[in-house]
């Protein structure tokens, strides 16, 4: 007698939901769609970034690291990034490497290290030069943050759960920054104005960017929750907007690829926002197809078109990302 078929035993493409399927579709195409399905059911490509703040002799770790035998190949649009390519004979477990554990290497996803490579930094870093991480944990881009920075002004590292802040202080502590404050609060009731010359907006999404790091998202897709995450986005950008200095750059950016999270809510912060501008992005090596034009009978202005950047992950074998510079 056969044993009836579980859910958990449906392979994950059957899972995918109509609704993903229309909504993606109608981003893509048919032909592109099924490019972008047969990448997000493969798991992601893992990636890592030197810390020189830790490693003083860069090419060394590197040599260290190829040693035991793990493959690399470049981050393309981040500089000292590597992916871990896959071998079946060698562990590419990069969160046990004694490099990790030194600081030498932060474990990172490769399309997580683009706000940062996207904002400009003074080459020398004045005192009064401050920082703020909105959503900082567990810290990737806090860490990448202070690496630029090479401990020199401010960096504030906000974050609102209480339960990740033990990862962020770790990660911080292993990364050797020391110009760190960590807060603990809801980003859209940091009081202040003008205060920060550059400010990362990570924002809270819904994560359809990430399947190939979570795949159970396709099984909770859900785009009714879209309105009320769009709300949320818009008013912390609203927010990091009143702290941000003029002649300041902010990024936001989400692991969503859904347009009501990604340009369709750039298109309303403009619109709220007469001194907020869009700033063009330029990251060597990222292969940018398939902008989008429209969606579901809006269309989208010319130059939200052309000034964010749309990461799908069948373009560059990384997960899916969202991001856009803004200055004041």
């Amino acid at each position: 007698m056969s044993k009836k078929k579980t859910f958990e035993s449906i392979p994950l493409r059957e899972q995918i939901k109509p609704i993903f399927k229309e909504r993606f579709t109608q981003m893509l195409g048919k032909k592109e769609y099924d490019k972008f399905v047969d990448t997000i059911l493969k798991p992601q490509r893992k990636s890592f970034r030197i810390n020189e703040i830790k490693s003083v002799d860069v090419k060394k770790t590197i040599t260290e690291i190829k040693k035991k035998g793990i493959i690399l190949s470049p981050v393309l649009w981040c500089k000292n990034a590597f992916f871990a390519e896959y071998n079946e004979n060698t562990r590419t477990d990069l969160g046990n490497l004694y490099e990790h554990f030194l600081g030498q290497i932060y474990v990172q996803e490769a399309t997580s290290m683009c706000p940062v490579e996207a904002m400009n930094f003074p080459n020398s870093i004045p005192h009064s030069f401050k920082v703020l991480d909105m959503a900082a944990a567990p810290g990737s881009k806090t860490t990448q943050i202070g690496e630029k920075l090479n401990n020199k002004g401010t960096l504030i590292a906000n974050e609102l759960s209480y339960k990740r802040i033990s990862a962020l202080k770790i990660n911080l502590e292993r990364s050797g920054l020391t110009n760190v404050l960590i807060t603990i609060n809801d980003a859209r009731k940091i009081e202040g104005e003008e205060e920060f010359d550059r400010i990362i907006l990570d924002a809270p999404c819904s994560g359809s960017g990430v399947i190939r790091k979570s795949p159970n998202t396709i099984k909770r897709y859900n785009p009714k929750q879209l309105k009320s995450m769009q709300k949320l986005q818009l008013q912390l950008l609203t927010r990091a907007f009143k702290l941000l200095k003029k002649g300041g750059e902010m990024t936001y950016s989400t692991c969503s690829l859904d347009p009501e999270e990604d340009e369709l809510c750039i298109m309303k912060f403009l619109e709220s926002q007469n001194n907020a501008k869009l700033e063009t992005i330029k990251l060597k090596g990222l292969v940018l197809n398939n902008k989008l034009k429209e969606f579901s009978g809006i269309k989208i202005p010319k130059e939200i078109q052309e000034k964010t950047i749309r990461i799908w992950p069948q373009d560059n074998d990384t997960n899916g990302f969202f991001l856009c510079k803004i200055t004041k």
